[in-house]
């Protein structure tokens, strides 16, 4: 019985041992907007026109020309534009931008380029 016992005592700790480590990445923690606040012209523009307003994609007569700040303003205020950007923006094809993104394209925003825009809508997307 103490065989029994000391087997079973033995068993826990290898096995509760392996259940302790994890292969799994700790998910990125966005950082703070705190005293960060991006404007359009200043910020947001220079992205938008490298990742999104180009011909075939929002710009040249594609639903939600994106070639100015007014072109973006409906998808601002539905909410589709932070949906595309940030929500979805793991999704290969509606988030945004998407993996089919031509050759020489930007297919997805680093982390400071949706720090910068989730920073820029959560102040209201100033102009």
């Amino acid at each position: 019985m103490k065989k029994f016992f000391l087997f079973c005592l033995l068993a826990s700790i290898i096995f509760s041992t392996d259940a302790c480590t994890s292969d799994a990445l700790a998910q990125p923690v966005m950082l703070s907007c705190d005293g960060l606040t991006p404007t359009y012209e200043a910020d947001v523009r220079e992205i938008v026109e490298r990742t999104c307003a180009y011909s075939g994609c929002h710009l040249g007569g594609a639903p939600g020309i994106y070639d100015d700040y007014e072109g973006l303003l409906s998808d601002l205020e539905s909410g589709l534009f932070r949906e595309r950007v940030i929500s979805a923006k793991d999704n290969p094809t509606i988030g945004m931008p998407p993996n089919y993104a031509p050759d020489g394209r930007s297919k997805d925003l680093t982390a400071g380029e949706l720090m910068i825009i989730a920073c820029w809508l959560d102040a209201g997307y100033p102009e």
